[in-house]
């Protein structure tokens, strides 16, 4: 098993998911403040410590499960499960990771994202690389101080910035936005 070249690739995947989360829930709760920790800690290091990970070397999927807690900088991701899955370059090329590519990532709830002052829950969250979005989806929260914005699915454009709130059934869109509540 090429196991340097995976771990840079898990590491650099996760790193994708972290980023994408953050971004999803600043542009969805206050687009003209950055949402701390990955935003502006990119090469911070990233921790994951979870009760297992499992490699799937000849599926290309690699899956984190039993209280996984990601930590980057200011940012915390909680969740049962993180499953990365990634591609391979045909070509080959030059070394052991040429090529690689994360595909899609998955994590699998209750899922919580916390940065700062910053909350972002849902029961599961994926990003896919080829569609350009990353979607939380199931009871959907998103928190600043008192200000709260509920939904059933949150979805991301990455390309266009574009973030959309989605009731579900018979529910609809909720937010409470208190004066002053996003600074306390």
């Amino acid at each position: 098993m090429r196991w340097n070249a995976l771990a840079r690739v898990l590491l650099l995947g996760f790193g994708i998911v972290v980023a994408l989360l953050m971004t999803v829930s600043a542009q969805a709760q206050n687009p003209d403040r950055a949402f701390g920790g990955l935003g502006s800690e990119s090469d911070a290091p990233i921790r994951i410590d979870a009760d297992r990970l499992d490699v799937f070397d000849r599926e290309n999927r690699a899956v984190y499960a039993g209280n996984v807690v990601a930590v980057q900088g200011d940012t915390t991701i909680r969740c049962a499960e993180l499953t990365i899955h990634f591609e391979r370059n045909p070509t080959g090329g030059g070394g052991d990771d040429a090529g690689d590519a994360i595909r899609r990532i998955e994590c699998a709830g209750p899922v919580t994202i916390l940065s700062e002052d910053q909350v972002a829950t849902g029961d599961q969250a994926v990003y896919d690389r080829a569609s350009g979005q990353m979607v939380i989806s199931g009871n959907v929260a998103l928190s600043q101080g008192r200000n709260v914005t509920r939904g059933e699915r949150l979805v991301y454009d990455i390309d266009r910035g574009v973030a959309n709130v989605e009731s579900g059934g018979t529910q609809r869109v909720r937010g409470l936005f208190v004066p002053g509540g996003a600074d306390e």
